[in-house]
C-alpha cells in the first residue's frame, strides 16, 4: 500500500519543470532498469552493459517465441496461457495467477495472443499511476466501472479505501450486463469505443435509472473526434483517453485534455513511417516492468505526430487499427431489434477455440450473413466459435460464407471484424 501511494503522488503532482529534466531522469531510470534486467532475465543476459540502442527491436511474435527466457521468474508460457485461457473460459478471473504473479491474456486483435505479467509490485504500480493520473478529484468518493472483456486481479487492485471498482462482462448479453451497469451508478466509467456507444444507446432501457458519469474513459480502441463528440453530448461529461493494452500503461489524456505518453512510466522511441515525419509507430521501454521486460517493443500501431511546449511529448491520434460493430438480428426478447456484437467478444471467441496463430477476418455482408477469411482448416473452426457467441448475444442464426485467407495491404488499416452491410 505504501508504495501504491507513492507512485499515486509521483504520478498525480507535477515533479519536472522542464523536458530535458524529464528526459535526463529517463536515462538514469533505463539504465538502471536495464542493468537490472541482465541480471535477471536470460534472453538479455549476453547484453550486460549494453546501452539502449545496443538492444533488439522487439515485437509480439518475437516475444512469444522467446517468453521462457525473457521473463525474469522462470516461468514457462504454456503454463500461463492454460492459466489465462482456463481463468477466461470459466469466467473466474480470480484464477488468473501463478503464485503471486497476475497472468492476462491479450484478445488476439493481430491474430497472435499476447501474455502480460505482473507481480504484486508492479500491480501496485500499476494502480498508483492509474489513480494518480486519472482520478477526477481526491476529495470525493469514486465508484469506477470497467466495460471490457475480461476482469483481472490487476484490476481489483484499485478497488481501495474510498475507490469502490465494478467489473461489468461485456461477454454477457448487453440486457444483462446493462442492468448491472445502471444499478452501479458509476462516477467514472471506462471501456473500449464501442462499449461506450452503447453504454450510450441503452442506459435506462432495461431500468429506472440511466447513469450519469462525472468522467468517461476510452480506451482499447480508436476514438473518432466524431464518436467523443457524441458521447460528449450523451452524457454531459468530459470524455479522456487511456492508451493501455498488453505493452502497459502507455498514455492518457492529462487534465487539460491533450493526450500524451506517460513518459515517468515509458521511453518512445520513433520509427517514423513517412519522409514528412507525421506518422510513426512507437517503440516502447517501460522502465518499471521487470516480470516481465517489455523493452523496445515496437507496436504496429500508427500515431499522428504532434509537437507542443508540455513537458510530456502529445499524442496527436492514435490511429490504430479498430473493427467494426457487427449489427444482428436479435431472437427471444429481442426479436425484432438489431443486436451489436463488439469486436471484442469476436477476437475473444476466436482466441478461446484456436490455440494456434491463426490470421482471419470476419466480415458482415448483410443482416443475416457473415463472411470468413482464413485458411480452409480453420472455416469450421471459426464458425463454431462464432455461432456460439451469436446464441449467446441472443441473435438469430445467419448464414456463413467462407473465403481464403485475406490479404493485408500495408497501406490499409488491417480490420479483422468489419461491417460492410452499412447496419
Amino acid at each position: 500500500m505504501i508504495l501504491l501511494l507513492n507512485t499515486f503522488i509521483k504520478a498525480r503532482y507535477k515533479r519536472f519543470h522542464q523536458r530535458q529534466q524529464l528526459q535526463d531522469w529517463q536515462v538514469q531510470q533505463v539504465d538502471k532498469h536495464l542493468a537490472w534486467v541482465c541480471r535477471h532475465s536470460p534472453y538479455y543476459r549476453a547484453l550486460q552493459g549494453a546501452k539502449l540502442d545496443q538492444f533488439p527491436i522487439m515485437n509480439k511474435q518475437q516475444m512469444m517465441a522467446n517468453f521462457d527466457q525473457l521473463n525474469t521468474c522462470g516461468l514457462e508460457q504454456a503454463q500461463l496461457f492454460e492459466c489465462a485461457i482456463n481463468a477466461e473460459k470459466k469466467r473466474h478471473f480470480s484464477d488468473s495467477t501463478i503464485g503471486d504473479i497476475t497472468v492476462g491474456l491479450s484478445s488476439g486483435t493481430s491474430g497472435q495472443r499476447g501474455l502480460f505479467l505482473a507481480s504484486p509490485q508492479e500491480r501496485q504500480i500499476w494502480a498508483g499511476n492509474i489513480l494518480g493520473k486519472l482520478l477526477p478529484s481526491l476529495i470525493t468518493k469514486h465508484r469506477i466501472a470497467l466495460v471490457l472483456r475480461a476482469n483481472s486481479p490487476l484490476y481489483g487492485t484499485v478497488n481501495k479505501g474510498p475507490i469502490q471498482f465494478c467489473y461489468i462482462d461485456i461477454t454477457l448479453p448487453i440486457e444483462v450486463w446493462m442492468k448491472q451497469l445502471d444499478a452501479f451508478q458509476p462516477s467514472l466509467l471506462i471501456g473500449s469505443a464501442q462499449a461506450l456507444q452503447l453504454c450510450a444507446l441503452y442506459t435506462g432501457k432495461y431500468s429506472q435509472k440511466a447513469i450519469q458519469p462525472q468522467r468517461i474513459i476510452s480506451g482499447a480502441e480508436v476514438l473518432t473526434p466524431a464518436d467523443k463528440h457524441w458521447l460528449q453530448q450523451k452524457f454531459n461529461c468530459p470524455i479522456h483517453e487511456i492508451y493501455q493494452c498488453t505493452e502497459g500503461f502507455l498514455g492518457c489524456t492529462d487534465q487539460q485534455g491533450q493526450m500524451r505518453w506517460n513518459e515517468d512510466i515509458v521511453l518512445i522511441e520513433k520509427h517514423w513511417l513517412n519522409a514528412e515525419k507525421t506518422h510513426y509507430s512507437p517503440i516502447i521501454t517501460d522502465f518499471r516492468r521487470r516480470t516481465q521486460p517489455v523493452i523496445r517493443y515496437q507496436l504496429d500501431d500508427i500515431i499522428v505526430a504532434k509537437q507542443d511546449s508540455g513537458i510530456f511529448e502529445a499524442i496527436g491520434a492514435i490511429a490504430g487499427r479498430c473493427g467494426d460493430c457487427l449489427s444482428l438480428l436479435g431472437q427471444g426478447r429481442q426479436k425484432g431489434c438489431k443486436v451489436p456484437v463488439l469486436p471484442d467478444l469476436i477476437y475473444r471467441a476466436i482466441t478461446l477455440k484456436i490455440d494456434e496463430h491463426c490470421d482471419y477476418k470476419i466480415s458482415q455482408l448483410a443482416d443475416d450473413c457473415i463472411e470468413i477469411a482464413a485458411e480452409p482448416t480453420y472455416h469450421q473452426r471459426i464458425q463454431q466459435a462464432l455461432s456460439e457467441l451469436f446464441a449467446q448475444q441472443n441473435v438469430l442464426p445467419v448464414t456463413f460464407m467462407f473465403a481464403p485467407k485475406p490479404v493485408w495491404q500495408a497501406a490499409n488499416k488491417q480490420r479483422r471484424v468489419i461491417n460492410l452491410c452499412g447496419s
